[in-house]
C-alpha cells in the first residue's frame, strides 16, 4: 500500500510560487503581440506581415493549451490536498467514534463480570 506524505503547508508555497509565475503570462502575451504587430507593421511588406501573423496563429493553440494546463495542475494539486486533508479529518473521527463505541474492559474483567 503506498504512503502518502503531503505537506499541506509546502504545496500551498508552491501554489502560490507558480501563480506569481502564472501572473506575468498575460503581460508577456501582450508583449508579444505587440511586438509581433509593430514587426508586421515596421516591416512594411505584405509577405513579412502574413508570416508573422501565420506564425501568431499557429502558436495560439500551444499558448492556450499552456494556459489551460497550469490553471488545471493548480486547481488539481490544491484539490487534492483538501481530499487530503480532509481524509485526515475523517479518519481521525472515525477513529474518535470507533474508540468511544468499543465495550466497557471492565465488563469482562475477573470480578466486574456479570453474577
Amino acid at each position: 500500500m503506498p504512503s502518502w506524505d503531503i505537506q499541506p503547508a509546502g504545496v500551498n508555497a508552491v501554489l502560490a510560487r507558480t501563480e506569481t509565475t502564472a501572473q506575468e503570462f498575460e503581460p508577456q502575451l501582450t508583449s508579444l503581440n505587440t511586438g509581433l504587430e509593430g514587426s508586421a507593421t515596421e516591416s512594411s511588406s505584405p509577405i513579412v506581415a502574413d508570416a508573422l501573423s501565420g506564425f501568431a496563429g499557429s502558436a495560439q493553440g500551444n499558448i492556450q493549451f499552456v494556459l489551460t494546463r497550469t490553471g488545471a495542475a493548480m486547481t488539481g494539486a490544491a484539490n487534492a490536498t483538501t481530499a487530503y486533508l480532509d481524509g485526515d479529518l475523517a479518519m481521525a473521527a472515525n477513529a474518535q467514534a470507533a474508540a468511544s463505541a468499543a465495550p466497557d474492559p471492565t465488563a469482562v474483567m475477573p470480578g466486574h463480570g456479570p453474577r
